[in-house]
C-alpha cells in the first residue's frame, strides 16, 4: 500500500532556485508558450521522482473506477506544472493573456463578495480576466506560504500588487475577520481554498466531514467558518483550462448550507474535469479524524 503523506509535508519536486529562475527567464524573454514547451524535457527527468503524487492520481481515478495509466498521471502532473507558468504570467507581467468564457453566475466580477475556490483547474489566472476589463475589484487571497516555498518566494518577488494581496493562512488572527470584512465593505473579494484542510494537527486545522465522490473526505471548518463571518455573497468557483491559453470561469453562489452547495458544486466540476483535478495527496484519506461537533 502506498504510504500516505499529507500536502503541506510533500517536498517540491525540482523546484531549486536555479531552475526557477532559469523559467522565469525563458518566460520574460520568450513568453510562456516556449516557457511550456521548453520545460518538457525537464520535465521528463522530474515525473519518475513524483512517486507521492502518482499515487495520490492512482487514488483519485481509482474512487472514478477508473486506470491511473502513467501516460494519464504524466499529462496531469505536467498539465499542473503547465498552470504554474499561466499563474505566473497572469500574476505578473501578463504577456499573454488567456481567452477566458464564463459559466454559471457572475455576480462576483462586481466584487464585495467571498469566494470559495477549488484544486481542480487553475483559479490563480483570475487576474488575467480582471486586467482585460479595466477598474475592477481587487482580490484578498489566502494561501499556505510555507508550502512550494521556492515557487512562492520567486512568485512574491514579481508579483504585481495591484490588484492581488495574497495573505498567508499561517498568519490568520482575531483581527483578520475585521480586515477582510471591511475589505468586502469596499468592493473587494477575498478568496480561500474550500477543499484543501490547513497544515497541521492544531485547532485551526480542525475539518468538517462530508462525502463527495462516495467517500467521506475532510473539509477545512475554518475556512467555511470563515466565509459565514464575512456576511456577504459567497460564491464557489472553479477555472478550467478549455484549450492551449484558454480557461472557463465557473461560478455558483451558495445559498444555505455552505459545505453542502461547495460539495456539490466541486463534484460537478470534477467529474467535468477528472484531468484537472491538482490535488497531490491522498485526498480520500483519513476521515475517521475528522472533527463532528460543529457544522459549517
Amino acid at each position: 500500500m502506498d504510504k500516505a503523506v499529507e500536502w503541506h509535508r510533500q517536498k517540491e519536486q525540482s523546484a531549486g532556485r536555479l531552475r526557477m529562475r532559469l523559467m522565469w527567464e525563458i518566460y520574460r524573454l520568450l513568453g510562456k508558450s516556449a516557457a511550456k514547451i521548453l520545460f518538457v524535457p525537464a520535465f521528463l527527468f522530474i515525473y519518475p521522482f513524483c512517486t507521492p503524487a502518482r499515487a495520490a492520481l492512482r487514488q483519485f481515478y481509482a474512487v472514478l473506477g477508473r486506470r491511473a495509466s502513467h501516460a494519464r498521471c504524466f499529462r496531469q502532473l505536467l498539465g499542473f506544472a503547465w498552470t504554474m507558468i499561466d499563474k505566473t504570467d497572469a500574476c505578473t507581467l501578463c504577456k499573454a493573456p488567456p481567452r477566458f468564457t464564463l459559466a454559471g453566475d457572475t455576480g462576483w466580477r462586481d466584487g464585495g463578495c467571498f469566494l470559495l475556490s477549488t484544486h481542480v483547474g487553475c483559479i490563480e489566472v483570475l487576474p488575467a480576466l480582471r486586467k482585460g476589463r479595466g477598474a475592477t475589484p481587487k482580490v484578498h487571497a489566502f494561501q499556505q506560504l510555507g508550502h512550494d516555498a521556492i515557487f512562492t518566494e520567486l512568485f512574491l518577488h514579481h508579483l504585481d500588487p495591484a490588484q492581488l494581496t495574497l495573505h498567508a493562512v499561517e498568519d490568520i488572527g482575531v483581527e483578520t475577520a475585521a480586515e477582510m470584512q471591511a475589505a468586502i465593505r469596499r468592493g473587494e473579494i477575498v478568496l480561500m481554498a474550500g477543499d484543501r484542510p490547513a497544515a497541521g494537527r492544531a485547532r485551526t486545522a480542525a475539518t468538517l466531514p462530508h462525502a463527495f465522490l462516495g467517500r467521506l473526505c475532510r473539509w477545512p471548518k475554518g475556512v467555511f467558518r470563515f466565509a459565514r463571518l464575512m456576511e456577504s455573497p459567497v460564491y464557489a468557483i472553479a477555472c478550467v483550462q478549455t484549450g492551449w491559453n484558454a480557461y472557463e470561469v465557473r461560478a455558483r453562489r451558495l445559498d444555505g448550507d455552505l459545505l453542502d452547495g461547495y460539495v456539490a458544486f466541486l463534484e460537478e466540476t470534477t467529474r467535468a474535469r477528472p484531468e484537472q483535478w491538482y490535488q497531490f495527496y491522498r485526498f480520500f484519506d483519513g476521515a475517521s479524524t475528522t472533527t463532528t461537533e460543529e457544522t459549517a
